[in-house]
């Protein structure tokens, strides 16, 4: 009797076109430069989406407040930092387990060219910030009008 090997690194990986090219327009500019996997990236999750006027980014920052969050844009990079404090009680307790993250942390991103730097908001509401980053009125799809002869 033989056994079937389940090796992961033999599995063919599907790879989807829109999102590899997604990827290459939001990229994210620290995990392209450091190698890093979202998984070892204390970086907060992000979703991003698109409309035809601008671009959203929503951010999970749980358990902060305004004050302590950071957002730049510069040269299409966009940069949201945030600090949680570690605010625990410690007199005359025992700590057993520490799992939520304390300090500083980032996720920098690549915005597509078409971005502009000029009119972004950003708004954060329970616990997620949602920044919103406008294209520039050339790049924007403009209807053109069907004329018959």
């Amino acid at each position: 009797m033989s056994k079937t090997s389940t090796n992961p690194s033999l599995t063919p990986l599907l790879r989807d076109p829109f999102q590899s090219l997604f990827g290459r327009l939001f990229g994210d500019a620290m995990q392209e430069f450091y190698g890093t996997t979202p998984e070892s990236n204390p970086a907060p999750r992000t979703n991003i989406s698109e409309s035809d006027a601008a671009y959203e980014l929503a951010f999970e920052l749980p358990g902060l407040e305004e004050k302590d969050i950071q957002v730049h844009v510069q040269d299409h990079v966009l940069t949201v930092t945030a600090e949680r404090k570690d605010e625990r009680e410690t007199e005359g307790k025992r700590w057993h387990r520490i799992e939520h993250r304390y300090g500083q942390f980032s996720r920098t991103i690549s915005l597509p060219q078409d971005a502009s730097a000029n009119g972004v908001e950003a708004v954060y509401k329970q616990g997620v910030l949602t920044v919103h980053v406008p294209k520039q009125p050339e790049s924007r799809p403009t209807r053109i009008q069907v004329k018959a002869n």
